[in-house]
């Protein structure tokens, strides 16, 4: 007993429904599952950073970078490659600074991200500054501030402006410092980064103090002294406070107001326990109030205080410091007439200064070593001193020369290379003008031929475009003909035959009546066949539902793909009904000989052409045998005569393909 087409209609929309909802569904788990993917990756690196610590340091840091490229996320492959210099800067690690600087010079080479080449000569300059080689370090600052200057990043000019403002006063070039910092202030100065806006201050007013500018000096100290208090961090903070109030205080004493240094160095040292929280600060305090007391003549407290400092400095094992602090004790004791101890310290001063390379106490110490010795072990000691005093005055003239040639080359350069582009593009611009000139007679004759060229292919497509309207017109007349057709049969033939069938019928010529009734099944069949579908009633995606709820079986399933995809109410309704008559064509022989348990039909359109594609799973059958289907010869008829392309594509045992291309305009 076959089942009600409304029944068939429901099952199929419902089929099509729960198709679509797993469909949805698998989309959304693999979109999910994607995700879920990414964010443990991400995941990941955030872990190898937050637990980069102790032994496994440099192997998580080093893990979060290579993920970070495996992920390809910009922002991950910078932070990780900068996070991972940092940690290796910080431990002297060159191999540790070329990696992260190779990795961002392969970013900038795959994405042209100038971020990442500023940041890996940076990681250069400071390779180059572990290594001492202070002009390269100083080129590479130069170079990363130049590109950060292209990208418009105050915060990140300044910060180089800076580094490259210390290391001129580490090699006492200060009239250099002060014009690299105040060049670093007109970035920092407008911005909010504050951090870097004090250390900048700070740096001038260390140069103007060397300089004996201390009122200047101490204008920029005030500076930063006030914007201490937008340092988020409260450690960095206090250093900040304490730091200012002895660059300050060593102001005051340059100019001889022993009584204000003296206020501001106790109030730093009045700070609560801090010799064990910040023990620097605590020894550069104690030390130039010591200083301020053999200035004063209190030699005795001087010494008190120089020893409480050297024993500090000798607990956080900075030696460094502790040369400083030999030094000091060598002439205080010197000036006492202790020469024994006076003699001790400042071997000892020289000692730790050689090691630590530490120049100006090497040459104070050897100062102090030819005043308490005698004899030719003096004459060794001043000979010494003057050597080395001359051959430091002629470096710190070399690296002067050396900063200033490396910025004068660097600002050429760049000179030039601007000049070089101008010229290039001049030349270019002639070069394209010629061209003009040369273009501008071929557009001319040109012209001409493509007006006649448009004109004709106007009147092609017109003329083209009218014998396609003709043949749908044609359609239309013969789908008529073929509605009337089927009326008559419907409603006269097949009547009369049912008439005679029940004379046949009441005369008991059963035989008879019953071949009867086949041929009028026959009649009625055929009349549905001729009979047209009307779109203006109920929409071709409608009627393609409909009919494909009359084939719907468990074990024939037909799948509709993408036919909202389709703008159906802007298709001529001849070539909708040519797709019709073919998709049910289609399904007929489908259902009648290929034995299929699965058919797809496939929608799609561009802004020319629609696609139709109906696949099956079906035995499929030879296309190169001469015996072929009246049905699939009467679609192609179909489609051809409207200017369509129609293709079959079959194997045996792999299904059938039917393609059919239909343009919308006869184009």
């Amino acid at each position: 007993m076959s089942k009600h087409p409304l029944f068939k209609r429901l099952n199929s929309l419902l089929f099509t429904q729960i198709n679509a909802l797993f469909f949805l569904l698998f989309v959304s788990i693999s979109m999910f599952s994607q995700k879920k993917e990414l964010g443990k990756n991400i995941d990941s690196v955030a872990f190898y950073l937050d637990n980069a610590n102790g032994a496994n340091k440099f192997l998580y840091l080093k893990k979060a970078v290579l993920l970070s490229e495996e992920l390809e996320i910009d922002s991950l492959i910078q932070q990780t490659s900068i996070e991972y210099a940092k940690h290796s800067y910080f431990a002297k690690d060159t191999l540790g600074l070329t990696f992260s600087s190779s990795k961002l010079l392969k970013h900038f080479q795959l994405k042209k991200d100038s971020f990442s080449l500023a940041k890996a000569y940076h990681l250069e300059a400071l390779n180059h500054k572990i290594k001492n080689n202070l002009d390269s370090t100083f080129y590479y600052y130069q170079k990363s501030k130049d590109i950060f200057i292209g990208l418009k990043d105050s915060t990140e000019i300044g910060r180089r402006l800076l580094s490259m403002a210390i290391l001129q006063v580490k090699e006492l070039d200060f009239l250099g410092c002060e014009t690299t910092t105040i060049e670093g202030l007109k970035y920092i100065e407008p911005t909010k980064a504050y951090r870097t806006l004090i250390s900048l201050y700070q740096t001038l007013g260390n140069a103007l103090g060397h300089l004996e500018r201390p009122k200047e000096a101490r204008d920029y100290y005030i500076k930063a002294k006030k914007i201490t208090k937008f340092n988020p961090v409260k450690h960095r903070r206090e250093i900040n406070y304490l730091n200012l109030l002895n660059n300050i205080g060593v102001t005051f004493k340059d100019e001889g107001n022993f009584k204000k240094a003296s206020s501001l160095y106790k109030e730093g040292l009045s700070f609560d326990s801090l010799e064990i929280k910040y023990p620097k600060q605590y020894q550069n305090l104690l030390g130039n109030l010591s200083s301020l007391y053999f200035r004063q003549g209190k030699t005795k407290k001087a010494i008190e205080g120089y020893k409480t400092v050297l024993k500090s400095r000798v607990k956080s094992k900075n030696l460094f410091a502790q040369s400083v602090s030999h030094s000091l004790l060598a002439e205080a004791y010197l000036k006492n007439k202790q020469y024994v101890l006076a003699k001790k310290h400042a071997n000892k001063g020289l000692e730790l200064g050689k090691k630590t390379r530490n120049n100006e106490q090497v040459l104070e110490c050897l100062q102090f070593l030819s005043q308490v010795t005698k004899g030719e072990t003096s004459k060794k000691y001043l000979e010494a001193y003057i050597k080395l005093n001359d051959s430091l005055f002629t470096r710190e003239r070399s690296l002067k020369n050396q900063f200033a040639k490396v910025r004068y080359e660097t600002e050429k350069k760049d000179k030039e290379n601007a000049n070089l582009k101008l010229e290039n593009q001049q030349k270019e611009l002639l070069l394209e003008r010629e061209k003009q000139q040369k273009s501008i007679g071929w557009l001319i004759a040109g012209a001409g031929i493509m007006f006649i060229g448009l004109g004709t292919t106007v009147v092609l497509n017109r003329r083209k475009k009218l014998l396609f309207e003709s043949k749908l017109l044609q359609i239309e007349a013969r789908e008529k003909e073929r509605q009337q057709i089927a009326k008559s049969l419907h409603d006269e033939v097949a009547g009369d035959i049912r008439m005679l069938y029940k004379k046949l019928e009441k005369n008991n010529l059963v035989d008879e009546s019953k071949e009867l009734d086949r041929v009028k099944e026959n009649v009625r069949s055929l009349s549905h066949q001729l009979s047209s579908v009307s779109f203006d009633e109920v929409s071709f995606k409608n009627q393609i539902i409909n009919l494909v709820s009359d084939y719907f079986d468990a074990d024939f399933m037909i799948r509709i793909k993408d036919i909202n995809s389709v703008q159906w109410k802007e298709i001529n309704k001849s070539i909708k009904r040519t797709l019709f008559l073919s998709i049910r064509e289609s399904l007929q022989n489908i259902d009648k000989y290929a034995d299929a348990s699965k058919v797809i039909l496939s929608f799609n359109e561009s802004k020319k052409i629609l696609f139709l594609t109906i696949n099956d799973n079906g035995k499929g059958f030879d296309i190169n045998s001469k015996k072929k289907g009246i049905g699939l010869k009467n679609m192609k008829e179909r489609v051809e005569e409207i200017n369509g392309v129609f293709s079959v594509d079959s194997q045996k045992e792999k299904g059938t393909t039917l393609n059919i291309e239909i343009p919308k305009n006869g184009n």
